[in-house]
């Protein structure tokens, strides 16, 4: 693993502290999605589109679905949500499905294996509003998943390649980006030797949200970001995130078509993960309800609001003494008009 002196970890950290300087106000409202079917189940928001249909993943008798939830209440308080359908995209018992992302048409992204075991291939794959739907398989490609699908249709994700014995380093050269448009695939990677790509997120206009790791032949980490890539043109108006030594670090996970992205901070200072929000080339901090400690993010719609979830401690191990927490699902809406406002 990569080392840094004293003096250039306070640099970082002071970086890192120093961009996101700002607030921005939301309301919170917990979000725990009753699984039909499974009265002891619980599921997670992990996006929403304009409409408020949220998406969320379960887990059941060893079989991942996708969930999809009917809009929410605004009010504030606790409130369960029954599904309003489950579904598994290549319809092959004990075959895994991973919801990613919907848009303001009710369409999904997500990815699927084809076999409940190996040896199998991984799909992405689009459900459309009938029910219908697409497997996405990157010609030549290992594996497909798909990330981020935008209110057109538009697809991107990330496709893995053959392992090589003639090369080390494989997240450097067998991991890339792609867009799929109209049934058409292109490749897309960062402008750098040696470096990962995955992208998350595809926005109208065709703004893609993406991650870069840069690695050495023995996959460790040299350098770890986040980028914007539009009409051919890369932007890192992010600071980087330094994880792999400890942190500082950053971590985002969606766009919306006003290219306001939402992500998560840590400080490495134990204090709390913090919730921060980029916008008009401007970085927020978001606080959470207090005794609320942020446990993930997902997606963001077009009007600011987000979703996620939340830990509470609820007790006190009587063995160890340690926090017992308890988990929930959180939406969020913007209390300012600024952020409230679409383009």
């Amino acid at each position: 693993m990569k080392t840094v002196s004293t003096a250039l970890y306070i640099a970082f950290s002071l970086a890192t502290t120093s961009a996101f300087a700002a607030s921005a106000a939301y309301d919170f409202t917990t979000l725990d999605i009753a699984v039909p079917g499974q009265p002891n189940l619980i599921a997670f928001p992990d996006d929403l589109n304009d409409k408020g249909e949220i998406l969320a993943n379960i887990r059941t008798n060893n079989l991942s679905q996708a969930l999809i939830v009917q809009k929410p209440p605004t009010t504030n308080s606790k409130a369960k949500f029954s599904g309003t359908s489950l579904f598994s995209c290549t319809g092959i018992a004990f075959a895994d499905t991973s919801a990613s992302s919907i848009n303001r048409s009710g369409e999904i992204a997500g990815s699927c294996a084809d076999a409940p075991s190996a040896p199998s291939k991984v799909f992405g794959f689009v459900r459309y509003q009938d029910g219908s739907h697409v497997l996405l398989d990157f010609p030549g490609a290992d594996g497909t998943m798909a990330f981020g699908l935008s209110d057109d249709g538009k697809v991107v994700g990330q496709f893995y390649g053959p392992l090589r014995t003639d090369h080390g380093g494989s997240l450097s050269y067998r991991f890339h980006c792609f867009i799929w448009d109209k049934g058409e695939y292109r490749q897309l990677d960062f402008p750098r030797d040696n470096t990962y790509v995955s992208c998350s997120s595809i926005t109208k206009r065709g703004q893609v949200l993406g991650e870069y790791i840069t690695v050495n032949l023995n996959n460790e980490y040299l350098e770890h970001g986040f980028f914007i890539y539009e009409n051919g043109n890369f932007s890192v108006p992010f600071p980087l995130s330094y994880l792999h030594i400890g942190g500082p670090w950053t971590y985002l996970s969606d766009m919306n078509n006003k290219g306001t992205v939402i992500g998560i901070r840590s400080a490495n200072d134990s204090t709390p993960d913090q919730l921060v929000l980029y916008d008009d080339d401007k970085f927020y901090d978001i606080a959470l309800p207090s005794g609320w400690l942020l446990v993930d993010v997902g997606g963001i719609n077009n009007k600011g609001d987000f979703v996620g979830r939340y830990a509470i401690q609820v007790g006190i191990d009587p063995f160890y003494g340690s926090p017992i927490y308890a988990h929930h699902g959180f939406l969020a809406t913007p209390a300012s008009p600024l952020l409230a406002a679409a383009k």
